[in-house]
């Protein structure tokens, strides 16, 4: 007895997780860039002292680097989103010739 280790993708299921991937890129990129410009606004509490300086500076490499990451992460959630909604247009494009052949055949018969 063999296993079935297939797996079954329609493509509703690549629409669906393309459309699910982008949106949720897309809302992400949108709380980044609102956790930035809230962010820059805020100023820099830490005073100007050497303690307050070495503060400030380590916060805003870290912030800085945090955020270029989350956007980045976003950023291929919608790309990853699009690629799946493509490969959702193409096997749909596929099965339909499929299909069509199919009944060429079956007629041809």
């Amino acid at each position: 007895m063999t296993a079935d280790h297939g797996v079954d993708v329609s493509h509703a299921d690549l629409r669906s997780t393309g459309t699910g991937l982008s949106g949720t890129g897309t809302s992400q990129l949108e709380e980044v860039r609102a956790l930035r410009a809230y962010l820059e606004g805020e100023g820099d509490p830490w005073g100007e002292d050497m303690m307050g300086s070495m503060v400030g500076a380590a916060y805003h490499a870290v912030t800085r680097h945090a955020l270029e990451v989350y956007e980045s992460l976003a950023e291929r959630h919608v790309t990853t989103g699009d690629g799946a909604e493509f490969m959702a247009v193409s096997y749909r494009s596929a099965e339909q010739r499929s299909e069509e052949e199919v009944d060429r055949i079956t007629r041809a018969v």
